[in-house]
């Protein structure tokens, strides 16, 4: 792991330099894990990329910004609460992966109050989540963590944000050396380095093994001291910037490589890491450089095995059927060429009618084609008359006899695609890269092998989205169910009480749901006629020039105990009278 406590400790200063002060301009979503705010400053543009992968989680500027042509709602929300806002405030929560970003915004009528970008770097647990400064109350976050996902701590809109739950362990940069020799006392059975993971603040693996292998052999207490001296030195003050054409030193931010292969990255790093001696070391002006390199590495590396894997798969798979089809197609080739053998089980039973009964499931006979007499068993179908069961031997024969050229051609089909296959098999062990394997999978696509991503991806995406979602010309969300348990699930599980409940009177038709997660006193009259328009076009009225429809408060919205999916009864409702109107004017969200 590359991004640890230490690895954040020095981003923030260096983040400081490049975007304090600065105002953003765009919010980009490339996935459902990471974001990427454009930001302006004195100096140009910057683009700061934040991710809550449960593997990659980190944050770093980054020079190129992916191109995505998806929608995602936590990009779009940002774009609506901190576009050309400006960074006031880059902080580290103490000494944990957790970046606090302090955003100003533009001074307007209608919102004034200054948000919390806090990203939290904690494996399966990072998250991205904006926060009202003022209040303490979570306005969004990239990741929903619910009851049934953890008890101790809930993330949703509304909620008063909670820190993850801390550890009590020393600050390194305090960190005495009567205290720090301490901890060895009574820790002989543990490894070294974990004795530093679990005692000391900030540590990762990775540090904590670096100190152990700056200590050398000997591995004393007095020598992992004086290394502990010697890393901590590298974090506890800020690097200045490297002045333009200043030549990169030993004890930049570096990546180590194999020695090798550049690309087959160990790890990304503020120092030279002694525990990995035979690694190469690539120097970068800043560490926002090497984590990008490092990453860039990494991810390109493990999208490599994936699509290697996936096509390995494909392969094995249609080896497989090809395989099982040939072992059958051989059997029926055997049954073929021995067809004279049905033919004479037919005949002998003709010969012995005399001696079958139905019901006998077996009969033996003497074999007149064989030269010697030899007895024969031949296997009968209980259900079946003796003349019946010499039939069946017949037709068989008949059978068996016509399809032996059939057969024939299709082992000759089948083998020739055994071969095929070997050649993909062999070019995708030879494939090295990124483009060989995509290249590969056309040509699989191509013969209707594999499937093509992007349409399985489009058709997985019409199928699975829970609600009709628009964005209203306010910039609110409105949900709208599709059917009576999407109703039921917009009221007892989606709308907070807040939010707005939409209906229209008295008709068959669609809950819809005005998101508030602001908790503002009101919403704006032209999101509610908007969402109006909407519940009357998706009700039993929609051909109607005039709907009522009912308004109030999800908290005055109740569904009985009991009752049939989509029904409840409100209070405090009022009326509004429109036009149902196709949501066309809206952006669609699935």
């Amino acid at each position: 792991m590359s991004f640890d406590s230490f690895t954040l400790h020095l981003l923030v200063s260096e983040l400081r330099d490049a975007i304090l002060d600065g105002r953003i301009r765009h919010v980009a979503q490339t996935n459902s894990f990471e974001i990427i705010l454009r930001i302006s400053t004195e100096h140009g543009s910057r683009n700061l990329l934040i991710s809550a992968h449960p593997t990659h989680a980190r944050t770093h500027l980054v020079k190129q910004v992916p191109k995505t042509e998806e929608r995602f709602h936590f990009a779009d929300f940002l774009m609506r609460h901190i576009m050309r806002g400006t960074i006031t405030s880059i902080e580290q929560i103490g000494l944990d992966r957790i970046l606090q970003i302090q955003i100003s915004p533009i001074q307007s009528v209608i919102e004034v109050e200054s948000k919390l970008l806090i990203a939290e770097f904690m494996g399966k647990h990072s998250n991205i989540i904006l926060v009202n400064e003022s209040t303490g109350k979570i306005l969004e976050s990239i990741k929903h963590i619910d009851e049934s996902m953890s008890r101790y701590r809930q993330v949703l809109p509304g909620l008063e944000y909670m820190l993850p739950p801390q550890q009590q362990k020393l600050d390194p940069f305090s960190l005495g050396k009567s205290q720090f020799l301490s901890l060895f006392e009574d820790n002989t059975k543990k490894q070294t380095w974990r004795v530093l993971l679990t005692n000391i603040d900030g540590m990762s693996p990775m540090i904590a093994k670096e100190i152990v292998a700056r200590a050398g052999v000997d591995d004393t207490p007095e020598a992992l001291w004086e290394a502990f001296k010697e890393v901590l030195d590298v974090f506890k003050s800020p690097r200045p910037p490297l002045i333009k054409g200043e030549q990169i030193g030993a004890h930049s931010p570096q990546v180590h490589v194999s020695a090798t292969d550049e690309t087959d990255v160990i790890a990304a790093s503020a120092l030279p890491l002694m525990q990995f001696p035979e690694m190469k070391r690539l120097p970068f002006e800043s560490m926002s450089e090497a984590l990008e390199y490092f990453y860039q590495c990494v991810i390109l590396k493990e999208n490599i095995a994936i699509q290697r894997n996936a096509l390995t798969q494909t392969l094995n798979k249609k080896r497989a059927a090809a395989e099982n089809k040939l072992t059958a197609l051989s059997e029926d080739l055997h049954t073929a060429e021995n067809a004279d053998d049905i033919r004479i089980k037919g005949e002998l039973i003709i010969s012995n009618l005399h001696k079958i009964k139905r019901g006998q499931t077996e009969v033996e006979v003497e074999n007149y084609y064989d030269p010697n007499l030899t007895k024969l068993a031949i296997e009968l179908d209980p259900r079946l008359s003796p003349s019946d069961n010499a039939q069946r031997y017949f037709k068989r024969y008949s059978k068996a006899k016509r399809s032996k050229a059939v057969i024939s051609n299709l082992i000759a089909e089948n083998q020739a695609l055994l071969e095929v296959i070997e050649h993909y098999t062999a070019e995708l062990e030879r494939a090295k890269n990124l483009p060989q394997l995509l290249a590969i999978r056309s040509e699989l696509v191509e013969r209707g092998w594999s499937y093509s991503n992007e349409k399985k991806k489009r058709k997985k995406k019409e199928g699975d989205a829970t609600f009709r979602n628009y964005l209203s010309s306010d910039g609110y969300q409105i949900y709208v169910g599709r059917n009576s348990k999407e109703n039921d699930l917009l009221i007892t599980r989606i709308a907070k009480k807040d939010d707005m409940w939409l209906h229209a009177k008295h008709i068959f038709g669609s809950h819809v749901i005005i998101r508030n997660p602001e908790k503002k006193p009101g919403i704006p009259m032209p999101t509610l006629l908007e969402a109006a328009q909407i519940a009357a076009y998706f009700s039993k009225a929609s051909k109607s020039s005039h709907v009522p429809v009912d308004y109030t408060w999800a908290k005055f919205v109740v569904k009985p105990k009991g009752s049939k999916p989509g029904f409840v009864t409100y209070t405090r409702e009022k009326t509004l009278y429109v036009e149902p109107r196709k949501p066309t004017n809206l952006r669609f969200y699935t």
